[in-house]
Protein backbone atom coordinates (compact mmCIF):
# COMPACT_ATOMS: atom_id res chain seq x y z
CA UNK A 1 0.00 0.00 0.00
CA UNK A 2 2.72 2.11 0.87
CA UNK A 3 4.62 1.60 -2.52
CA UNK A 4 1.25 2.33 -4.04
CA UNK A 5 1.40 5.81 -2.71
CA UNK A 6 4.62 6.56 -3.24
CA UNK A 7 4.14 5.93 -6.81
CA UNK A 8 0.89 7.68 -7.07
CA UNK A 9 3.06 10.34 -5.54
CA UNK A 10 5.85 10.27 -8.12
CA UNK A 11 3.68 10.15 -10.72
CA UNK A 12 1.91 13.47 -9.61
CA UNK A 13 5.50 14.47 -9.83
CA UNK A 14 6.15 13.77 -13.17
CA UNK A 15 2.78 14.63 -14.32
CA UNK A 16 3.07 18.26 -12.93
CA UNK A 17 7.19 18.49 -14.32
CA UNK A 18 5.61 17.27 -17.91
CA UNK A 19 2.96 20.08 -17.45
CA UNK A 20 5.56 22.24 -16.13
CA UNK A 21 8.00 21.54 -19.49
CA UNK A 22 5.07 21.98 -21.50
CA UNK A 23 4.00 25.31 -20.30
CA UNK A 24 7.43 26.58 -21.03
CA UNK A 25 7.72 24.97 -24.47
CA UNK A 26 4.37 27.12 -24.82
CA UNK A 27 6.06 30.04 -23.89
CA UNK A 28 9.09 29.85 -25.74
CA UNK A 29 7.08 29.05 -29.00
CA UNK A 30 4.85 31.88 -28.62
CA UNK A 31 8.22 34.17 -27.90
CA UNK A 32 9.40 32.50 -31.11
CA UNK A 33 6.43 33.06 -33.28
CA UNK A 34 6.56 36.43 -32.25
CA UNK A 35 10.13 37.20 -33.26
CA UNK A 36 9.74 35.28 -36.88
CA UNK A 37 6.72 37.09 -37.03
CA UNK A 38 8.89 40.91 -36.64
CA UNK A 39 11.50 39.36 -39.01
CA UNK A 40 9.23 38.67 -41.68
CA UNK A 41 7.68 42.18 -41.46
CA UNK A 42 10.68 44.09 -41.67
CA UNK A 43 11.79 41.83 -44.66
CA UNK A 44 8.98 42.38 -46.39
CA UNK A 45 8.75 46.24 -45.29
CA UNK A 46 12.36 46.21 -46.40
CA UNK A 47 11.46 44.79 -49.78
CA UNK A 48 8.60 46.94 -50.30
CA UNK A 49 10.82 49.87 -49.85
CA UNK A 50 13.30 48.73 -52.13
CA UNK A 51 10.25 48.14 -55.01
CA UNK A 52 8.83 51.58 -54.34
CA UNK A 53 12.04 53.24 -55.00
CA UNK A 54 13.14 50.99 -58.17
CA UNK A 55 8.54 51.74 -59.38
CA UNK A 56 9.07 55.59 -58.04
CA UNK A 57 12.68 56.24 -60.59
CA UNK A 58 10.75 53.82 -63.25
CA UNK A 59 7.51 56.19 -63.15
CA UNK A 60 9.70 59.51 -62.73
CA UNK A 61 11.57 58.84 -66.14
CA UNK A 62 8.10 57.69 -67.83
CA UNK A 63 7.07 60.62 -66.89
CA UNK A 64 9.99 62.75 -68.03
CA UNK A 65 10.00 61.20 -71.37
CA UNK A 66 6.12 61.82 -72.23
CA UNK A 67 6.43 65.73 -70.56
CA UNK A 68 8.99 65.72 -73.49
CA UNK A 69 6.91 64.28 -75.71
CA UNK A 70 3.97 66.77 -74.90
CA UNK A 71 6.65 69.71 -75.40
CA UNK A 72 7.90 68.37 -78.53
CA UNK A 73 4.28 68.52 -79.83
CA UNK A 74 3.43 71.44 -78.60
CA UNK A 75 6.63 73.29 -80.38
CA UNK A 76 5.25 71.41 -83.22
CA UNK A 77 1.52 73.38 -82.49
CA UNK A 78 3.19 76.70 -82.11
CA UNK A 79 5.36 76.28 -85.27
CA UNK A 80 2.60 75.49 -87.44
CA UNK A 81 0.21 78.41 -86.08
CA UNK A 82 3.03 80.66 -86.21
CA UNK A 83 3.73 79.64 -90.05
CA UNK A 84 -0.03 80.10 -90.91
CA UNK A 85 -0.17 83.62 -88.98
CA UNK A 86 2.55 84.34 -91.23
CA UNK A 87 0.81 83.30 -94.21
CA UNK A 88 -2.80 84.53 -93.42
CA UNK A 89 -2.16 87.26 -91.29
CA UNK A 90 -3.44 90.17 -93.44
CA UNK A 91 -6.56 87.74 -94.48
CA UNK A 92 -7.30 87.10 -91.30
CA UNK A 93 -7.19 91.28 -89.97
CA UNK A 94 -9.59 91.89 -93.06
CA UNK A 95 -12.16 89.48 -92.52
CA UNK A 96 -12.31 90.55 -88.71
CA UNK A 97 -12.85 94.25 -90.17
CA UNK A 98 -15.28 93.24 -92.72
CA UNK A 99 -17.03 91.35 -90.12
CA UNK A 100 -17.02 93.79 -87.14
CA UNK A 101 -18.45 96.66 -89.89
CA UNK A 102 -20.56 94.38 -91.32
CA UNK A 103 -19.89 94.94 -95.27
Amino acid sequence: MKDMILRIIEMDKTARELMQRAQKDKFNSDEEIKVKKEEIRSEYLERARKRIAINEKTERKLAQEQKQKIQSNYKKISKNLDKMYAEKCDEWVDTIVKNVLGE
